[in-house]
């Protein structure tokens, strides 16, 4: 009888982590987790021994996965593989929804980290195993040996990936999905369009995102839904606080009928989205962003709104910096990611300025005067000198 694992070959995890009905095992080669109810560490080690992190070395440390009543070693039915691959797209936005851009390589993870493999072995013979991959026509399933094969993982992954999520994240998500009010959908377009492959062109993940805002919004192609859900879910700002950076005159001279740079910003995303999926120019003077532009943005902008709309529907408190970053969204579209530099002496991206400066800076002004709004100013003890006089009778 053939049983199964579940486990994400590319990605290590420190410490067990149980989330809702989710738990997420650390795996290290001939240690961990140790023999279970179900399955050995012999039989584990013989299935992940076809992963290699480069040529002949074999992956050291990866992430099991068991879901609910299903553990490691147990055949795995129907039901139970499609509840692991949508636990599997939710732990993956997770990461993604953390990813901090423009600061680095460090911690840096895209879709393709969290590949995902459910294996079918069978006990004491784990080096024995068959995969599927699609025809056209179908598909077709081949037999191999883990000493005869492996699974090389992609130059575009981290060889060293760390999992780090944001636990009430997820387990929103995991509790929206029970309630069947997550924008499933939504997710899955959006991971796709965050895999850094160089076999997904950057048209392609413009496309695939536009469809995840979409779903996300239960809206057509059409540009004026678009920007009108945007409305909605990002309030306008005071007049009096926009608009500062090297873009803004540009995005007013691109669309001089919009109303606000977000709506400028959508109009132009609308716009490179249909050159993309239509065959039509997706760059030229009437551009203010590059594709890889957009991508960035709505890689920090959808993860936001996923938030607030699991905070709306209760599943979740959003936190305060979280809020303040989706409500000073725009301040980001002031500002090419990729065409702009620090200037001498400054080693900060304009993107990390806007975080730290606009959200971080906006988060400590709003706690010094939450502090000050406690003092009783009337009542405050006078300074004394040595002498015994007040400051007041100096």
């Amino acid at each position: 009888m053939l049983t199964t694992i579940a486990f994400f070959p590319w990605v290590a995890l420190r410490e067990p982590l149980i989330v809702g009905p989710l738990r997420l095992i650390p795996y290290e080669r001939k240690h961990a987790p140790a023999d279970g109810p179900h399955v050995t560490q012999a039989d584990i080690d013989g299935v992940l021994r076809a992963y290699a992190v480069r040529k002949s070395v074999l992956v050291k440390a990866a992430t099991l996965m068991e879901i609910g009543a299903w553990q490691l070693g147990q055949n795995a039915d129907d039901d139970t593989r499609r509840q692991l691959f949508r636990a599997r797209e939710l732990v993956a936005f997770t990461a993604l929804a953390e990813r901090q851009l423009f600061r680095g390589h460090f911690d840096y993870c895209n879709f393709d980290t969290y590949a995902f493999v459910i294996q079918n072995y069978q006990p004491s013979n784990g080096g024995t195993f068959s995969f599927t991959t699609r025809h056209r026509d179908g598909d077709a399933s081949r037999m191999w040996r883990s000493e005869e094969f492996a699974f090389v993982m992609p130059l575009h992954v981290e060889s060293k990936a760390t999992m780090k999520l944001d636990e009430r994240l997820l387990e929103a998500l995991l509790k929206a999905d029970e309630a069947d009010k997550l924008p499933y959908e939504a997710i899955v377009e959006f991971d796709r369009a965050n895999t850094d492959s160089e076999n997904v062109p950057t048209h392609i993940e413009i496309v695939l995102t536009k469809s995840a805002f979409e779903y996300f919004f239960d809206i057509s192609q059409n540009v004026n839904e678009f920007v009108g859900e945007l409305r909605k879910v990002v309030p306008d700002r005071d007049v009096a606080t926009k608009f500062a950076g090297p873009l803004a005159q540009r995005w007013t001279k691109a669309r001089p009928k919009a109303t606000r740079p977000l709506e400028a910003w959508a109009r132009e995303f609308c716009d490179v989205r249909g050159g993309a999926a239509h065959g039509k120019s997706r760059s030229g003077a009437r551009f203010v962003w590059s594709e890889e532009a957009h991508l960035a943005f709505t890689s920090i902008l959808f993860p936001l709104l996923i938030r607030q709309r699991l905070a709306n529907e209760g599943f979740l408190a959003i936190d305060e910096r979280d809020a303040l970053e989706l409500a000073l969204i725009e301040d980001y579209l002031m500002h090419d990611p990729f065409a702009a530099r620090p200037r001498d002496g400054e080693h900060e991206h304009p993107w990390s300025k806007v975080y730290s400066y606009n959200v971080l800076g906006e988060i400590m002004r709003r706690g010094i005067e939450r502090e000050m709004q406690k003092i009783d100013w009337n009542h405050l003890p006078s300074e004394q000198d040595p002498n015994g006089r007040t400051g007041r009778e100096q």
